[in-house]
């Protein structure tokens, strides 16, 4: 995690760049990643002591700021009020997957009791797993490079113009092919 540190009217000592690096470290185990970093601003306007923390995670953005007589005890303040954003962030997530996996259950449960992979005699005709994914309208191009970035041979997708549901896959000489449905 990147902690930058930055100060108004104010000098930047010692004790005061560990105390903020020190509290503001602890929150790195809440979200992992590259893209992780931390803006402290510590300010001096007349008697207030104003700490402002402003936490990147990703796509997320989290800001605190608090004020107080003491800038050790707006520090304190601001991490605490950015430490109930995180965590509230974190239990949306947590019941957002949660829910997500109940329902990806509940369709398999259905799927299970329509189909059984046991009533297949024959090994090659067998289906050994069923994929599911949302199709959504992209265009040729896009679609190419996603089948490229993903590493697959075949790729569904949506096309964007004629929106009909169409087939890419690479041939064994590594050409692409395009596999169109004929309205009937």
């Amino acid at each position: 995690m990147q902690i930058n540190i930055t100060t108004r009217h104010l000098k930047l000592t010692d004790s005061i760049d560990a105390y903020v690096r020190k509290k503001i470290a602890k929150y790195d185990k809440l979200y992992v990643g590259n893209n992780l970093w931390v803006h402290a601003i510590l300010s001096v306007e007349k008697n207030r002591q104003i700490t402002e923390i402003i936490f990147h995670a990703g796509k997320l953005l989290f800001r605190a700021k608090e004020q107080s007589e003491d800038l050790y005890s707006s520090i304190d303040l601001a991490i605490d009020k950015l430490e109930k954003q995180l965590k509230k962030q974190k239990e949306i997530s947590k019941n957002h997957r949660k829910n997500n996996l109940e329902i990806i259950k509940d369709k398999r449960r259905n799927i299970e009791q329509v189909f059984s992979y046991d009533t297949m005699e024959d090994s090659r005709t067998k289906i050994s797993e069923i994929k599911r994914f949302d199709l959504k309208p992209v265009s040729i191009e896009d679609a190419i490079d996603e089948m490229d970035n993903l590493g697959y041979r075949v790729y569904m997708f949506k096309d964007a113009l004629s929106d009909k549901i169409e087939v890419l896959y690479r041939n064994d000489s590594g050409s692409i092919v395009l596999l169109e449905p004929n309205e009937m």
